[in-house]
């Protein structure tokens, strides 16, 4: 991830709020990101070859009249169990209006790592869990090779000292 730009998969019904939710995503997030944007579940997993890093899913998704899906009642719970099975490592986020704590627990235990509820702030709270994300993985590496450098200079200290010491006697 992210040695180029990261790919940002979004899942909603609403269309308007897809795009309203892109944009301010692509206007204000602190790294460059390819953010693709799906109706409903069945055309997210059959986008997956995009290869995303984080899926942000809405619980709800209203069929369209005359789908023929095989899955056309699909929600974002059901989303994020086949997401999961097909990607492990993903970070899935779920975005709803929901504010049944059952249903948030239920997409915390079914995989999603964040819950946020949809209001006027969610998007700037998206926003800045996105950045922290990326940032995260990004520097993680960097700060698990200094973590090892540090511990490395740790013991050649303990040995130098420990030589010193053994030496006077």
């Amino acid at each position: 991830m992210l040695n180029e730009e990261a790919v940002i998969f979004l899942v909603d019904d609403d269309e308007l709020y897809l795009l309203r939710l892109k944009d301010h995503l692509q206007e204000k997030l602190s790294f460059k990101a390819n953010i693709y944007t799906f109706t409903s579940g069945e055309e997210c997993l059959s986008n997956l070859s995009l290869a995303p890093d984080i899926i942000v899913v809405d619980y709800y998704f209203n069929p369209e009249e005359g789908s023929a899906s095989e899955h056309p009642l699909m929600n974002g719970i059901q989303l994020i169990k086949r997401l999961k099975d097909a990607l492990p490592d993903i970070h899935l986020i779920m975005l709803s209006g929901e504010t049944d704590v059952e249903i948030a627990n239920t997409a915390i235990r079914e995989g999603a790592k964040d819950y946020i509820i949809k209001y006027e702030y969610a998007p700037i709270q998206l926003q800045y869990l996105i950045n922290n994300i990326v940032l995260h993985k990004m520097f993680r590496p960097k700060v698990n090779y200094w973590k090892w450098v540090a511990i490395g200079a740790g013991v050649l200290l303990i040995l130098i000292i420990l030589y010193e010491i053994a030496g006077k006697h």
